[in-house]
C-alpha cells in the first residue's frame, strides 16, 4: 500500500505542478522558475484521474481486507498501513489536486491602480504564452507592479494576454517585456498591440497576421450570422441609444488594431454616453473564418457588446451603400448612428464615420481615413461630442 500511496501524492503533484511552481517562485523571488513544468499543462487531467484511481484503490483494499492470525484475532496494523494514515494522504492528494482552483488566495489579485491623473499614461495589450493558471497571471502581475510608473496590470491565461497601464515617462514597453519575459513566461514580438509599434500606414502588403497571434480562448457571445434581419433586429433593440457599427476582419492586423481602439474609445465609454456596440466580424482574407472570429471576438466578451460572424460577407454591401450608393463592400470600418434612427428596409446613414481602407477603394472618404493611433484619436473625438 506504501507504493500506491506514494503514487497517488506523486500524480496529484504532477497534476497541479505547473501552477504550484509560479507560488513558489514568488515565494523565493526566483521568478525565472515559475514557468517550467508549464508543459505538464496537458497531462493534468490524466494526472488528476490516476490520483483518483490509485487512491480509490488503495481505500477498497483498506476496507475490504480482513487479516487474521493463526488464533483468528485481528493483528495490530502499523499507522503506515491504517485508516487514517490513507486518510491524511488522500487529504494531501485533494489539496493538490484542487490547488489552481484556490491558489489565487494566496496573494493579493487587486489589479494595481495610482495616480489616474497621469498626463503621460499608456496602455498596451501584450500577447503572453506559457500561462496555464491564475498563479501565472498573478505572478506576472507581482512582478510587472514593481516597476515604477504602472498604473495597473491584469494578466489573463484564458486570453493568452496581459494589460498593462502606465507612465511612459517613467517605464518603457521593452522594459515591461523584459519584466514578463523574466518570469519565464513569453510575451510573443507580433502580439495584438506590438505588432503595429512604429506602423501608421495601413497598407494591405502586410495586413495579414499569424492565427497564433489572436487570443486562445473562443468567444461566448458570438453568434454565427444567418440573415441580416439578425443585425437588424439589434440595431433596432435599442433605439434610445447611439448605435456604433464595426465591421472586422478576425486576421487583419489594421482590423485587430481598429478592434482595440474601439476597445479604448467606445466601451469604455459605453456607459457614460449611453451608446449600444454592435461588431460583425467577416470573412475579407483567406485566412479569415470562423473559428479566427471566435477566437477574436474574445476581445470583447462580457462586455455587452453584441457580436457576428458574417461567413458570407452580407453585411458588407449593407452598410456601404448606408454610406454612399456606390459602395460596396465595407470593412475594417467604424460607423455611428442617431439614436432613435430605425431600420426598416435599408440600414440608415451613419452620421459619422471612420476607416482604414486603403486608396483603391474610392467610394470611401479620404478625409474620413485615420490609421492605427490616430483612429483612436479620431474615435475618441467623435464619442466625446456624444
Amino acid at each position: 500500500m506504501k507504493t500506491q500511496l506514494a503514487l497517488s501524492v506523486f500524480t496529484a503533484l504532477g497534476a497541479s505542478l505547473c501552477c504550484i511552481t509560479p507560488v513558489f517562485a514568488l515565494i523565493a523571488g526566483t521568478g525565472g522558475i515559475a514557468s517550467t513544468f508549464n508543459w505538464t499543462e496537458p497531462l493534468r487531467p490524466y494526472l488528476v484521474s490516476a490520483s483518483v484511481l490509485v487512491l480509490g484503490f488503495a481505500w477498497f483494499r483498506n476496507l475490504s481486507s480482513k487479516k487474521t492470525d493463526d488464533c483468528g484475532c485481528e493483528p495490530k496494523a502499523s499507522f503506515m498501513q491504517s485508516k487514517s494514515f490513507l486518510g491524511i494522504v488522500t487529504v494531501i492528494s485533494l489539496l493538490l489536486v484542487t490547488f489552481p482552483s484556490y491558489s489565487k488566495f494566496f496573494f493579493d489579485r487587486n489589479a494595481l491602480v495610482v495616480d489616474q491623473q497621469q498626463e503621460k499614461t499608456k496602455k498596451i495589450e501584450l500577447a503572453v504564452s506559457g500561462m496555464t493558471c491564475t498563479s501565472c497571471e498573478i505572478h506576472i502581475e507581482g512582478e510587472v507592479k514593481k516597476l515604477p510608473g504602472i498604473v495597473a496590470v491584469r494578466a489573463s491565461y484564458e486570453k493568452g494576454s496581459a494589460v498593462v497601464e502606465y507612465d511612459e515617462t517613467k517605464v518603457g514597453k521593452d522594459k515591461i517585456i523584459e519584466t514578463i519575459n523574466g518570469t519565464g513566461y513569453t510575451v510573443d514580438g507580433s502580439g495584438l498591440s506590438t505588432m503595429l509599434a512604429g506602423k501608421e500606414n495601413c497598407t494591405a502588403s502586410s495586413c495579414q497576421i499569424p492565427t497564433g497571434d489572436l487570443p486562445k480562448t473562443n468567444s461566448k457571445d458570438l453568434v454565427v450570422l444567418q440573415d441580416i434581419s439578425q443585425i437588424r433586429s439589434a440595431f433596432n433593440k435599442q433605439p434610445d441609444k447611439t448605435r456604433f457599427v464595426a465591421i472586422l476582419s478576425s486576421t487583419c492586423k489594421w482590423c485587430l488594431q481598429g478592434a482595440e481602439s474601439v476597445q479604448t474609445a467606445i466601451i469604455e465609454n459605453m456607459a457614460k454616453k449611453n451608446i449600444a456596440v454592435i461588431i460583425v466580424w467577416t470573412n475579407m482574407l483567406n485566412s479569415d473564418g470562423e473559428k479566427t472570429a471566435f477566437r477574436a471576438a474574445s476581445m470583447f466578451d462580457g462586455k455587452n457588446v453584441t457580436q457576428f460572424f458574417d461567413k458570407e460577407n452580407m453585411f458588407g454591401d449593407v452598410a456601404a451603400k448606408a454610406i454612399t450608393s456606390q459602395g460596396e463592400q465595407a470593412w475594417d470600418i467604424y460607423m455611428y448612428f442617431d439614436k432613435d434612427l430605425k431600420w426598416d428596409t435599408n440600414l440608415p446613414k451613419p452620421f459619422e464615420y471612420a476607416h482604414q481602407l486603403g486608396p483603391s477603394t474610392t467610394w470611401a472618404d479620404p478625409t474620413k481615413y485615420f490609421c492605427g493611433s490616430n483612429l483612436t484619436k479620431r474615435l475618441l473625438q467623435v464619442t466625446n461630442t456624444l
